[in-house]
């Protein structure tokens, strides 16, 4: 890919040169209006990095060397996989490391940002949307960042451009106040705001790759961020944590329902199996059978199935629907048969392919109404006195992830593929088959105790994340973790949970002094600061 623009880029070059050498001063100056950037071929814009930081691959689409390390750390940490206990302790490791992939990430916002300060006045007002949906983006990134990691660089991250070499690590409360502060000073900008005629903001729709210039999704993206993080902070600044979520409700642009969540669809389908998570999937599909765990929540003795059961995993050999026992006891019953051999005839159930693997219109769920919705319902359990219906936004909360998992699985177009089956692109159910199910949910749910109806809340987002959110998953099961305890563990039981990552080595070694601040936090085993343990 690389190499292809370098040549494309040179050859563009060449063919002007040519130009020049036959019509003479004409082209000379087109050739300078094109290259007048002796260091390179053009000049940076706030446009050009705008676009370019939203078309990374990694931050709402996940890209294939992230996510095949990923899925196997994660997978058997979270339950998400058909993993079994080998009767080994696992020992800990990610082989993708967060921390220099997502500063990479921002090098663009950063350089947009910079470019930004050089700005006259009058252009600062032209480009402000610019700059203030870059800042929801790079905090996006600092949260997943500071998730994985704890404390970060954060107020002096990326400043080597005037010197900062050495940046501090900031503490993960003082980096979660900031992103919080900074999102509702966004949101408050973006409330009032429309794009002007000029051809600057009217450009923003072009360059706003995510959402084509609508500030409204704009603000409902930053306000549901908003409600994520702030219930991230539950253990350890409940008070905090309510009064964002007060904010947001009062406000009331937030992520409620399919228009207004935030998703993504590739628009560069035939690249998918090249770089995105279909090839994730499709190398890792030895470890993606139907998690034990996951079942007993899909299928729950004296209620319907979950509709969900038939988009999430297909039929096995039998055309039953069988999951991988999480125990190694079990797993030996059923041992000779266990197969992979024929993808159409597999043994037991394996995730869904026409969903995930082979579509390559593959819905991203980035932060859908049904995240929202859990977290709201958890809220209003927390905080009574904020007039939440618990049970109305937890019913809501399934329907919906119902109707978005059928969808992506409809989005799939490929039946020709090998190991096809029919049964892996089901009828949704009638409306009067899931009324039936989220009636069952319901009663299941207004009966719980309070505890209970948390783990019930944190079932579905098991169910909702499953393999496709592993970050999600893996900040709900630490965060939960002190109240909920094994409730949350849906893991084998030699599987022991992650804490954090580590810093990259270089740290140590390039950034000794600022790095000796969290050296004796450098493990997997030391809680981030939000999981109050």
């Amino acid at each position: 890919m690389i190499m292809k623009r370098y040549f494309n880029s040179i050859n563009k070059v060449a063919a002007l040169l040519f130009m020049v050498a036959i019509t003479g001063t004409s082209c000379q100056k087109r050739l300078e209006k094109d290259f007048y950037n002796p260091d390179g071929f053009t000049d940076p814009t706030i446009e050009g990095f705008y676009a370019g930081a939203q078309q990374q691959l990694g931050i709402f689409r996940y890209s294939y060397g992230e996510f095949y390390h990923t899925f196997r750390a994660f997978n058997p940490m979270l339950g998400s996989g058909g993993f079994v206990n080998d009767g080994v302790a696992n020992t800990f490791g990610w082989g993708h490391s967060p921390y220099g992939d997502i500063y990479g990430k921002l090098r663009p916002i950063k350089s947009l940002q910079d470019l930004y300060v050089t700005l006259p006045e009058n252009q600062k007002t032209e480009y402000q949307v610019y700059l203030q949906t870059s800042n929801v983006i790079k905090d996006y990134l600092f949260a997943q960042l500071t998730d994985a990691c704890d404390d970060v660089p954060y107020t002096d991250a990326m400043m080597a451009s005037t010197g900062g070499y050495f940046p501090k690590f900031d503490k993960q409360q003082t980096i979660y106040s900031s992103l919080l502060a900074d999102l509702k000073s966004v949101s408050g900008f973006l409330k009032t705001y429309t794009l002007s005629s000029s051809a600057i903001q009217q450009n923003f729709k072009k360059f706003d790759i995510y959402f084509a210039g609508d500030i409204n999704m704009w603000r409902i993206f930053t306000n549901s961020l908003r409600i994520r993080l702030a219930m991230r902070l539950t253990n350890v600044d409940p008070a905090f944590a309510k009064s964002v979520i007060q904010e947001v409700l009062a406000d009331g642009a937030y992520s409620k329902d399919r228009a207004s969540s935030i998703t993504l669809v590739d628009k560069q389908q035939d690249r998918a199996f090249e770089f995105l998570i279909n090839r994730s999937i499709q190398e890792t599909r030895d470890l993606l059978w139907a998690p034990e765990n996951m079942f007993k929540v899909l299928r729950k003795t004296g209620q319907p199935d979950d509709p969900r059961l038939q988009v999430l995993f297909q039929p096995d050999k039998d055309g039953n629907y069988t999951p991988m026992p999480t125990e190694a006891t079990a797993v030996s019953a059923i041992r000779s048969s266990i197969t992979s051999t024929d993808l159409s005839k597999t043994f037991p159930s394996m995730y869904n392919r026409s969903s995930f693997e082979r579509n390559l219109g593959m819905l991203y769920m980035v932060l859908t109404s049904t995240e929202v919705h859990l977290l709201l319902a958890e809220a209003g359990l927390r905080w009574p006195d904020l007039g939440i219906d618990v049970a109305t936004e937890y019913q809501t909360a399934i329907r919906q992830s119902i109707d978005i998992y059928y969808e992506n699985n409809a989005l799939n177009k490929d039946v020709t593929y090998s190991g096809f089956i029919a049964a892996s692109m089901p009828a949704k159910p009638s409306s009067a088959i899931i009324d039936a199910f989220i009636l069952a949910k319901t009663a299941e749910f207004t009966t719980a105790n309070d505890t209970e109806k948390k783990g019930l809340i944190f079932d579905q987002r098991y169910v909702h994340f499953n393999m496709l959110k592993p970050y999600e998953l893996w900040s709900d099961v630490r965060r939960l973790k002190k109240e909920l305890g094994d409730r949350v563990n849906k893991a084998p039981s030699n599987v022991k949970l992650m804490e954090r990552t580590i810093y990259p080595s270089s740290e140590e070694v390039n950034n000794n002094a600022n790095f000796l601040q969290v050296k004796a936090k450098n493990n997997y085993t030391t809680p981030v600061w939000w999981s109050g343990r």
